[in-house]
Formats: C-alpha cells, structure tokens, sequence
C-alpha cells in the first residue's frame, strides 16, 4: 500500500532533504496520504494498473522529497540555454541540434561533477545555492525523441511540482506544443509559460502582441490564464557572464533580457511556502487525474454493461412471451380436450338412455354386444380426436421452442458484435473486455450448437412420450405405444361398462322390471360422477406435464446464458462500488486542494476544443 512505502522511507528522506512543515502541513500531508491509499483501495478492483499503482506511491513519496522544476518544450525553444541563465554558468549544453537527448537532473553539489545513472538519466552537480531547494529537470524536445517525450510524461510530469514550459517567440505555441500542454494540464500541474528568444523580435510592441497571441490561445483551448514571461536566454547569460567587467553593458544586456521578473518569481515568488503549497498540489494532480481516467473507464464499462443488462432483459422478455404464449395455446388445445371428453359423456348419457330400457332387455343380457355397442356410439373417434388435438399441442411447444432459441442466438449475436466493442473507450484494462467477449462467444457458441442439433421430430416424441406416462400413471394404464386418447378414453369409459354388466347380472338374478327406470338414472349419475373426476385429475396431470416441459425449455436456455447474466450482474455490481469510492475520494480531494489553495482543475474534451488560432 502507498501508506506503507511513504511511511517507511519518510525519516530517511527527512534527514537527507528536511522539510520546515508546520503541524498544519503536516496534517495536510498525512491527509493526501490516506486520500491516496484510498483511491488505490478503490481501483484495485479494476484492476489498476501498474503504471498506475506506480504513480500514486511516487506522489506520495514526493510529498517528502525536493521541490521539483521540471523545465519541458520543443526542440530549440531554448531550454537549456535558459537554465544556463538561470545558473549563471554553462552547466548544460547547448546547440542547433537536438543536444539533450536525455533526462537531466541538476542538483546542489559542492563540486561540479555529472554521473549517469541506471536508467540512462544523466545527474549534473553544481554548486548554486538556490538547489539547496529545488530540483532542477531538463527534458529532450518533445518534437524531436519520441521515446524520452514518452519517458518524461510518464516519469517526470506527475512528479513535477511546477513546470516551466518554454517556447520560442519566432514559432509561439505551436500545435503539438497545444497538445503537451493539454498532457501536462490534465495533471493538475502548475504551468508557468517562458517565450524565449525575444531579442528577436523587432519591438516591445510585437513582443506583447506575441504574449497577447499565447495568453488569448491558451485560456481559450485549455481552459487556464498561466503566467507569461517573454525573455532572451542568450542576453540574460551574456550579461551574467561580463560579472563586473563592464557595469553599464552588463545592464544593458540584463534589461533587453527581460530576465529579472523570471527569475525574481522563481526565487522570491515561488519562496518557501510557495513551493510548499506547490508541493501540496502536486500529488492531488496526480491522484484527480487517475481518479477521473478510472471514472471515465467504470463509466464507459458501465454503459456498455447497461447494453448488455438490457439485451438480457430482452432474453427475459422473450421467455415471458414464450411462455404467456404457451400458456395460452395450451389452455385452447386443452379446452379441446375437455370438450371432446364432455361430448363423450354426453354421447354416454344418451346411450344409458337408450340402452338400459325394456325394449332392450335381451341385448342387455349379451354384455359384448353392449360393448361393441357402446365402442361404437360413446367412444366413436375421441381417441383420434384427442390424439390430433395432443400432437398439434405437442408440434407448436417443439416450433416455439426451437423459435426461441434462435431468437437467443440473434440476441447474442448482435450484442457479439456490437460496433463499440472492439475500441471501448477509457478502458484502462483490457481484462474486462476479454472476460466479456469470452463470455458472449461461449453462450453464442452454446446457443448456437442447441439450434444446430435441434431434432425437431425427437422432441415431439419425448414431450409425448412423457405425456403418456404421467397420464399412464393416473388413468393406471400401460403408455407403451398406445395413444394419449387410447389411454384417457379407456380410462373414462371403464366405469360404464362395469355399469352395463352389473346391470346386466342383476337382471338376470330376476330383480324386476320395475326398478329398471331407477337403475337407468343411477348408472347414468354413476358414470357422469366418475367420468368427472376422472377427467378432473386427468386434465389436472396434463396440465402439470405441460408446466413441466414449459419450464424445462425456459430453463435450459437460461442456463445457457447464464455465465453472460452472472458476468454483467457482477461487474455491475463491482463498478458501481468502484464510481461510489472513487466518486467519494475525488470530492474529497477537490475539497482539499480548495482547502491547500490550489482551485479547481477543469479538463475539456477534445472534440469540443476551438481551433488553434495563428498570430
């Protein structure tokens, strides 16, 4: 954690560079401190990345090392002329091609001495007094070594306590000079503009007009009025450089050189608790702007997820259709049923009507012919008719479920492909995306092999033969091969014809011919009772049945979408955590850097910046 690497190397940074801070700074300091272990806390879950976590930990260390001066521009703006200047010697080189092609660190020696170190920065010694205090950082041109642009952004801007951008009055505040300035900016650094070579300019007047031109830009495309000082690197070192040979020369030299306000705002303006509170600043520039990029990444992530959760709410919405539709059509087919079953019992009351009479006596005393007849009037074709109607039930569950599944597969597919996939912006960590686009492909994949090697005709006879069976298991018959109607029309009819052949026997056994009405009214009564509940409880199993292969269906298309539904819930979930603490910690340190004095630090989007206007 940074709070650990700050705090273990705090007392020997303090005995090498100590700081004069009063309780209240020290306050302050322990403040951003935790401010930035709790922003790192909060993008763990990112996962951060390790140019990232390097960054927060170097501003937490900086708040305890030299105050930092970090001179950047493009090649031959004169950067190293101007901290020769500065020094009062030629303590770095200089020339018309590019000369620094590395990271330079001035610092106080008591000798002058240069050593390179094992990153390939060069670390110059000089003994002027003022590197007691500051650090001085001299930069390759940012237009000429594309490699040490890239190394000083990622190394040096974030830990810049101020920069000092330099660039020249015969080519002022060029385009790409726009576009690193935008870089640092977004850092939260404190920018100070030096227009150098001003001894070529003709007049104070296009001096100021040149001023004006970066000023006016400046403020208009970044958002920020930085302090300008047009100066002549050359005449301010050849002044220092006549000492007390010639006075009035020297003089001369120093006040063509527009020098002294320069470098009275380094030494006197930028003084002790100037370059305090600038060291105070600092690391919440570092930490705002990681804050804001991983803002912009958990938001970016979030849309795309807030995509994704409506493409499984559209999945939803087609399994509840899938079903309400299901349930509908088997409500009608199994009204059919039941219809057919009621015509069959009206069919048997008519036969009991006309059976069970005197002019019907003997046929009565033949118990097959009563069969054969009541097959024939009662049962006619309602095992086909119940047969059909099942099958037809049975093909449109089969369509239906095949339909949706490849629905399914479109959705998938369409969200696959989705156009913004490929170049998600602010997304810091490619991880999210791989897992996501894993994820999608799998389902697709599993979708896809259901709809491919969907037997159309094998479903049907496994949805009818577990029909039969839990039919079967009511109606206490075998299902075997015998039809659905076979089984429930065996079922219902079995009671009539006990009826017929126990009234059949007690005529016989000479019960009289007058109780024959009253037998004809309780066999009728009799069957139409157990015809009822049978149908009832057959009706009932068959409905179960079809709830049963419905939700089997729903389920298997849910649990192939599953890993994708458990993905978005929980990076929903995580991302949401991860805006709200880092929502949290970058308020909190918008408040502090109020509290330190430093503003705000407003950042603009690129496509919504003017064009860059020319002198």
């Amino acid at each position: 954690m940074v709070r650990e690497i700050v705090r273990k190397r705090l007392d020997t940074r303090r005995k090498e560079t100590p700081l004069p801070l009063t309780a209240t700074q020290e306050d302050l300091i322990q403040e951003e401190i935790r401010l930035l272990n709790q922003l790192l806390a909060a993008i763990e879950r990112f996962p951060v990345t390790q140019e990232d976590r390097d960054s927060l930990e170097e501003a937490a260390e900086n708040l305890t090392s030299l105050f930092l001066l970090v001179i950047v521009g493009e090649f031959n703006a004169g950067k190293s002329a101007f901290i020769n200047a500065l020094i009062g010697a030629p303590v770095m080189p200089e020339g018309v091609t590019p000369t620094t092609s590395v990271i330079n660190l001035l610092r106080y020696g008591d000798t002058v001495r240069e050593q390179m170190l094992a990153d390939g920065i060069i670390e110059r010694y000089y003994p002027a007094p003022f590197l007691n205090d500051i650090t001085v950082v001299d930069t390759p041109g940012t237009n000429a070594i594309i490699r040490e642009h890239e190394a000083l952004t990622k190394r040096f801007v974030p830990r810049a306590d101020i920069v000092l951008f330099v660039t020249s009055a015969d080519r002022p505040f060029t385009e790409s000079e726009r576009a690193f300035l935008e870089t640092i900016r977004e850092w939260g650094k404190k920018i100070v503009l030096i227009v150098n070579k001003s001894d070529l300019i003709r007049n104070d007047e296009d001096v100021n007009k040149i001023v004006g031109f970066v000023q006016e830009n400046i403020t208009r495309l970044l958002g920020f009025k930085p302090d300008i000082f047009p100066i002549s690197a050359m005449l301010a070192q050849q002044a220092k450089a006549l000492g007390d040979r010639n006075p009035s020369e020297r003089q001369k030299l120093w006040e063509a050189s527009r020098f002294e306000s320069l470098e009275n705002y380094i030494f006197t303006t930028l003084d002790e608790e100037g370059r305090i509170q600038l060291k105070l600043l600092s690391p919440l520039g570092v930490g705002e702007r990681i804050a804001d990029r991983y803002l912009k990444g958990t938001a970016d992530r979030l849309a795309v997820l807030r995509d994704d959760t409506a493409t499984i709410d559209r999945i939803e919405q087609q399994l509840g259709l899938y079903h309400a539709d299901m349930t509908t059509q088997f409500a009608y087919h199994r009204t059919k049923i039941e219809n057919i079953i009621h015509k069959m019992n009206a069919r048997g009351d008519e036969f009991f009507e006309e059976t069970i009479r005197l002019g019907r006596i003997f046929d009565l005393l033949n118990s097959d012919k009563i069969k054969n007849d009541f097959q024939n009037k009662v049962i006619g074709d309602t095992e086909k008719e119940i047969d059909e109607t099942v099958d037809n039930l049975i093909d449109w569950m089969v369509e239906q479920d095949l339909r949706t599944w490849q629905a399914i597969t479109d959705f998938v597919d369409r969200r696959r492909l989705s156009a913004y996939e490929d170049d998600m912006i602010g997304e810091i960590s490619g991880q999210f995306r791989y897992d996501r686009r894993g994820l999608l492909e799998a389902v697709s994949r599993k979708a896809q092999e259901e709809v491919d090697r969907y037997d159309i005709d094998q479903e049907a006879h496994n949805i009818s033969i577990s029909v039969r069976q839990a039919v079967g298991q009511v109606a206490m018959a075998e299902a075997g091969a015998v039809g659905l109607g076979a089984i429930i029309v065996a079922a219902a009819s079995a009671t009539a014809v006990d009826v017929t052949g126990i009234l059949a026997a007690s005529l016989v056994a000479g019960l009289g011919l007058f109780i024959l009405p009253r037998k004809r009214k309780q066999s009728r009564q009799e069957f139409r009772r157990r015809s009822e509940e049978l149908e009832t409880r057959l009706v009932a199993v068959m409905n179960d049945q079809f709830e049963t292969e419905l939700a089997r269906s729903i389920q298997r298309i849910r649990d192939a979408i599953s890993p994708y539904t458990r993905f978005v819930r929980g990076e929903n979930e995580k991302l949401a955590a991860i805006q709200e603490d880092t929502t949290g910690v970058r308020n909190q340190m918008r408040t502090l850097r109020h509290r330190i004095g430093g503003g705000d630090v407003p950042a603009y989007p690129v496509e919504s910046r003017p064009a860059l206007d020319t002198p």
